[in-house]
């Protein structure tokens, strides 16, 4: 059944543009409607994709069929009164990018997702990007959603002082987390859709203390790929810039199957690697990680320093979310394993600083993602224990593995 007749009372809120006529008429061969959350909405025209008749921008296939698929009553007021720009067919990058800019090209790869952060990104109903409502074991923060900022054109990630109260059940963790001394963000992808391709990040790791980048202090300021908490398909692959020195870098590949706690056994890591001629507190770097079947390479500005191949770890083949945060190990005395030693250097606020996020997927992966951002794409194991905070509106669908037995995820509730 055409879901047309259903979505009157939403295409009267639309403003008719060329192009949307010959829209709908594909739209009516069509079977099922994908869910809104599946795909990205362009939110300009792109350099060349005006109408040269109207001076506007057509109205894309893609973009009809998410307004279509989104109840009137779940769209806030700012989308019911925006225009939808674009073309049928609309071309990559999804996201945010910008008309200003020329992006890098790299043989073998497709600019798939920017994001600039030029505006703020609303993580309620962003198509791609969501928050996390985790909490660590091992660290001191429960990720909340305030503490992602975008401010100046970056988006910013602040660690506070926890004054508040936070629900007691985690989406994201599947499980309750303990009370946190500190809260900080996790921004994620909504969905295990990405895969093979080039990870890109431009990142500047927090201060410590205020005005002084030569402090060692602790922290974990990073951008990773991750996928379904810890209770079946452990997979990690990471860029993590940490408090233990000015040029701290440690890149990450973490694999295990039902796993729920942290081994040594499951993690092949470079730390510690510091590179003198860097402060990677007062400056902005270029982080990323080619990530393809049997072998990913990390780069700094650039520049290979690292890579892995299938060994006693095997490269991870399973689709994840994309994220980036900023955590503080917890206090264990006498000595802070990871982030750095001198935990009793830490002031809060500390902030890390984004300056944008680039995808370029691999062009031999013809599965994840699709272009259209497809759920259909998704089997049943991509989308076990996937929710990442209870206002997505993803179902929690699967049971988390405790002390040798299998539980329900708990259930938080959307304020």
């Amino acid at each position: 059944m055409s879901p047309l007749p259903r979505c009157a009372s939403l295409l009267s809120l639309i403003i008719l543009a060329p192009g949307v006529l010959a829209a709908i008429e594909a739209l009516r061969q069509e079977d099922t409607l994908p869910t809104a959350a599946a795909f990205a909405l362009d939110d300009a025209c792109h350099a060349g994709n005006e109408n040269s008749e109207t001076g506007s921008c057509d109205l894309s296939l893609r973009q009809l069929r998410s307004v279509l698929a989104v109840d009137s009553q779940q769209l806030d007021e700012p989308t019911k009164n925006v225009t939808l720009t674009g073309t049928l067919g609309a071309a990559l990058p999804l996201g945010h990018p910008s008309a200003s800019k020329v992006y890098p090209k790299y043989p073998g790869f497709s600019l798939f997702l920017v994001e600039e952060f030029d505006a703020p990104l609303h993580l309620d109903g962003d198509p791609i990007w969501t928050w996390s409502d985790g909490g660590l074991k091992e660290g001191q923060v429960r990720f909340v959603k305030e503490q992602i900022k975008f401010q100046d054109g970056k988006m910013k990630i602040e660690v506070r002082k926890n004054h508040g109260s936070q629900q007691s059940c985690s989406n994201a963790q599947s499980e309750d987390v303990p009370h946190k001394p500190l809260v900080s963000g996790e921004i994620r992808t909504r969905f295990n859709m990405f895969r093979y391709g080039r990870y890109e990040v431009r990142m500047k790791a927090p201060m410590v203390q205020p005005h002084n980048p030569n402090v060692d202090g602790n922290f974990v300021s990073t951008m990773f790929v991750f996928r379904d908490a810890s209770f079946k398909h452990w997979r990690e692959i990471d860029v993590e810039v940490t408090g233990r020195a000015p040029g701290a870098i440690s890149t990450n590949i973490l694999t295990a199957d039902y796993q729920a706690k942290w081994k040594p056994s499951m993690q092949e890591t470079d730390y510690p690697i510091s590179y003198q001629h860097m402060n990677v507190r007062a400056e902005f770097h270029d982080y990323a990680f080619e990530w393809l079947p049997g072998v990913i390479r990390w780069y700094v500005d650039g520049k290979v320093v690292r890579e892995k191949r299938n060994d006693r770890l095997e490269v991870p083949d399973k689709s994840a979310k994309i994220m980036m945060n900023l955590w503080i190990y917890h206090d264990a005395k006498p000595f802070v394993p990871f982030g750095g030693k001198h935990l009793d250097n830490d002031r809060f606020p500390m902030q890390c600083e984004y300056d944008w996020f680039r995808f370029y997927k691999w062009d031999g992966d013809h599965h994840y993602p699709l272009a259209d951002m497809s759920s259909k794409s998704l089997t049943e194991d991509d989308m076990y224990l996937t929710s990442n905070n209870p206002c997505d509106g993803i179902p929690q669908i699967g049971e988390v593995l405790k002390n040798g037995q299998k539980l329900k995820p708990c259930k938080a509730t959307c304020r």
